[in-house]
């Protein structure tokens, strides 16, 4: 640095003697003075120019300089066929980077899906590191599926709970009723251990499926590796699927609470016109003086139970009509709502996705 300025200092002398007459650059105290304080002016001025340009680097909005912004978020997923026996082909992994590229971009603008011949590499520019969380959540099959509750699930001597209500098979009636402190479908109203659920599936003489327990404390994509995780065995006889719905969006119950709202189309909201009246049917049936046992429907969304919720035949005997659509509710925040809304609305994928970075 020394170096530079002796440089600068030389070249002003230089510039200086040339801009005065022959005559006065012989040395004299004055032209001394003057010379020095040519330098000292310069010397100041650059002084001054890197103080200011220090004062720019030190108002720089908080977070851009270089490496303390929020990162690009990069995760990897390893696709697996539905169906564990077939291939995955070019035209599903290409359906799946579609699906996948519309989902996220409304959560992360700017955010690129594509395949580097293994994997589906999903980048989110600068989403930060918190947002590998909710890439995960919007990277679910979302195969939803409608049951109807007591007609399908299965108590551990193999027969439906709808069967045994009459004659008041105390499993067949907490998994109906649930308890005073659980609701239908929650972990603890009749649930089982994954182990218990998938050899109860396998011993049935109609193919089974296995869901996880409503979670009371919010919506979360399902967890079969937690130990802790209880589940239910059910008929695999869904009435509807999510191409029975459209226009899926969320907006906020009675309470105003979160929640996620939808309608159907013309053949999905005649089949659940049918399947709620069967289950108003049903309750009225197995009621009796003293008891009334309203009967219910569920929802399940890739293996969990979103919702159980019942069917009071005495306001709804004939089922409930389709033309308001019908709701989600309990446990949602709004960007809960708002992902399963997304994932709804742009459909299944057609296959399953592991991250693996």
């Amino acid at each position: 640095m020394s170096d530079y300025f002796d440089r600068v200092e030389r070249q002003i002398v230089r510039n200086v003697e040339a801009g005065l007459p022959r005559s006065s650059r012989r040395p004299s105290a004055f032209g001394y003075l003057a010379t020095a304080a040519a330098v000292a002016v310069v010397i100041v001025v650059i002084v001054v120019a890197g103080v200011f340009l220090l004062a720019r680097g030190s108002n720089r909005p908080a977070g851009s300089a270089a490496g303390t912004g929020p990162r690009d978020v990069t995760v990897t997923f390893k696709a697996k066929a539905i169906d564990p026996k077939a291939p995955v082909g070019p035209a599903a992994i290409d359906r799946s980077i579609s699906i996948l590229l519309e989902r996220l971009t409304h959560a992360f603008p700017g955010t690129s899906v594509s395949w580097n011949g293994r994997d589906i590499v999903v980048v989110a520019p600068h989403a930060g590191t918190a947002a590998r969380a909710r890439i995960l959540a919007l990277a679910v099959p979302g195969r939803l599926r409608f049951y109807d509750w007591e007609a399908d699930a299965i108590t551990p001597n193999g027969k439906t709970v709808a069967s045994q209500l009459q004659a008041q098979n105390p499993t067949a009636l907490q998994i109906s009723q649930g308890s005073e402190s659980l609701a239908p479908g929650q972990t603890g109203a009749g649930s089982m251990p994954l182990r218990q659920a998938l050899a109860l599936a396998s011993r049935l003489p109609r193919k089974g499926v296995v869901v996880e327990a409503v979670d009371p404390s919010g919506y979360s994509p399902a967890n079969f590796a937690n130990p802790h995780t209880r589940f239910y065995v059910l008929r695999d006889d869904s009435v509807l699927t999510e191409a029975a719905i459209t226009h899926p969006k969320q907006r906020t119950d009675a309470s105003g609470s979160p929640d996620l709202q939808f309608g159907f189309t013309r053949t999905g909201g005649a089949v659940f016109k049918n399947m709620t009246k069967t289950v108003a049917v049903r309750g009225d049936q197995v009621s009796g003086p003293g008891r009334t046992l309203n009967q219910h429907f569920a929802i399940a969304l890739d293996g969990r139970l979103l919702t159980v919720p019942y069917i009071d035949f005495k306001v709804y005997p004939d089922g409930i009509a389709p033309g308001n659509g019908a709701d989600i509710s309990g446990g949602f925040t709004v960007q809960s709502a708002q992902d399963l809304a997304t994932i709804l609305r742009y459909g299944p994928l057609p296959v399953t996705l592991t991250a693996t970075g």
